[in-house]
């Protein structure tokens, strides 16, 4: 659990950076050891392709963006002290200083960013600009994914809030995103970038809250029946399936009520307690985990002690109804009470979901293959494809998709994607795409089983 001491911006996380591994004019590292051959290895000799990798370089003063920042902890250094040379804007939402700290103690590690958002309801730019942009429509202005991308990010979970179930503050939260972060060097670097600069400034505009965690993914298994086909109460066109979010921040020592014969045990262990008595009902009803994140810091957001977030996917809302009801779950309600300082539970139904499993992915967690005539390019909107037939970008403009082709028809789909058409009728308005449109492999068992029910080939 991290204190925070001020808000810092962009350039104050650069300062952090300087601070923390030494910045020298020359964009090279201080001599880490008494190696005088390692010492003196230029870092940038580190960051190079390996034909794989994408890189990212322009004539903007930026660094070169690559996953390969992620090889040596003294990049950190080298993107520090490139960046003071090119004084990078300070754009960007305000971060806690004590929360960026602990996010670069481990400058090499893979994680993951879990961001709840609030819009505007109408857009407000800081350079004082006039605008008839909504919150919404601002936000999706800001495209972060050529950066991303290169940095080997990527975006694997995006939702809109159908609604909040619970919350101990006043937000009421409009979206979801988590992405995933190969290290925080490279998430340094894309962050002050000159191209993030300038495309950050929508985002200021259209988000009115926001809180950003940081966060490790737990490992767990994939789950047996995916489509929950089996489950006691399946999906169903009028009763699709959905997510239900808990973002919890537990209490030291769990606070029972007057008279409760519990013995002291700390607030995570009374959630412990709480879920041995629920898990069981929600798998025999057919729910399962999509993932749990151990939160590391809260970069972004008033309340730093945030500890958890899990996500579970419902069957149907009736299925969520015969959890609630179920007897065993009640019973052991105050441990829950007992075990939480503060928690945001919601509701919703995913655009992106694939956070990856222990032992594979719920579908298209890899970096979506490009076929030879574009399908699978990643995009925000339709202007980001290569035209010929793949002109239609699978997004809803607030999050990164994937250019695809609409209009197919058997067979007509290079591999690894399948043409999907003929869904239900009553699940046409869910689904991003009209008519038909090739898809991922991956996606297609979610897709052919009720309540979506296509037919893919």
């Amino acid at each position: 659990m991290h204190t925070t001491t001020r808000p810092l911006r962009i350039a104050g996380a650069l300062l952090l950076a300087c601070a923390l591994c030494g910045c020298s004019g020359d964009s090279r590292p201080a001599p880490q050891d008494d190696d005088a051959s390692d010492a003196d290895a230029p870092i940038s000799d580190a960051v190079e392709s390996d034909g794989r990798d994408a890189m990212y370089a322009d004539a903007s003063g930026g660094i070169e963006l690559s996953p390969a920042l992620c090889d040596d902890p003294r990049n950190l250094q080298l993107v520090a002290a490139s960046l003071a040379d090119n004084e990078a804007g300070g754009g960007g939402l305000e971060m806690n200083e004590d929360e960026m700290r602990a996010l670069l103690e481990n400058p090499t590690d893979r994680f993951y960013m879990v961001n709840l958002i609030r819009f505007r309801e109408r857009a407000e730019y800081a350079d004082g600009r006039e605008t008839d942009l909504t919150g919404r429509e601002a936000n999706a202005l800001y495209d972060p994914l050529p950066l991303m991308t290169a940095i080997g990010g990527r975006v694997v979970y995006n939702a809109s809030v159908d609604r909040q179930i619970d919350g101990a503050d006043d937000v009421e939260w409009d979206d979801v995103a988590i992405v995933e972060y190969p290290c925080p060097i490279a998430f340094l670097a894309m962050s002050t970038h000159p191209d993030f600069q300038a495309t950050v400034i929508h985002k200021d505009a259209g988000v009115e809250t926001t809180r950003v965690l940081f966060a490790a993914l737990r490992p767990m298994q994939a789950p047996a029946d995916p489509d929950q086909s089996e489950a006691a109460y399946p999906p169903k066109s009028e009763d699709p399936a959905f997510d239900l979010m808990h973002v919890m921040d537990f209490h030291d020592i769990a606070q029972y009520e007057p008279g409760v014969d519990e013995p002291e045990r700390t607030g995570r262990e009374a959630w412990e307690a709480y879920q041995a008595g629920g898990t069981g009902a929600s798998a025999e009803l057919g729910h399962y985990p999509t993932a749990f994140f151990e939160v590391r810091g809260t970069l972004i957001g008033e309340n730093t002690s945030w500890d958890e977030v899990q996500i579970v996917h419902m069957s149907s809302q009736a299925g969520f109804d015969a959890l609630l009801d179920d007897e065993t779950r009640q019973d052991g309600r105050y441990h829950r009470y007992a075990a939480l300082a503060d928690n945001d539970s919601v509701i919703m139904y995913p655009r992106i979901s694939a956070i990856p499993y222990a032992d594979g992915d719920p579908g298209g967690g890899s970096p979506l293959e490009v076929t030879d005539d574009g399908v699978g390019t990643l995009c925000t909107s339709d202007d980001d494809c290569p035209g010929d037939g793949v002109d239609t970008c699978l997004t809803d403009g607030s999050a990164a998709g994937f250019c695809t082709r609409e209009g197919c028809g058997p067979g007509e789909c290079q591999s690894p994607y399948l043409c999907c058409r003929e869904c239900a009728d009553a699940m046409a308005g869910r689904l991003p795409f009209d008519g038909s449109a090739c898809l991922p492999e991956a996606a297609v068992a979610q897709l052919a089983a009720a309540p979506i029910s296509c037919t893919c080939d």
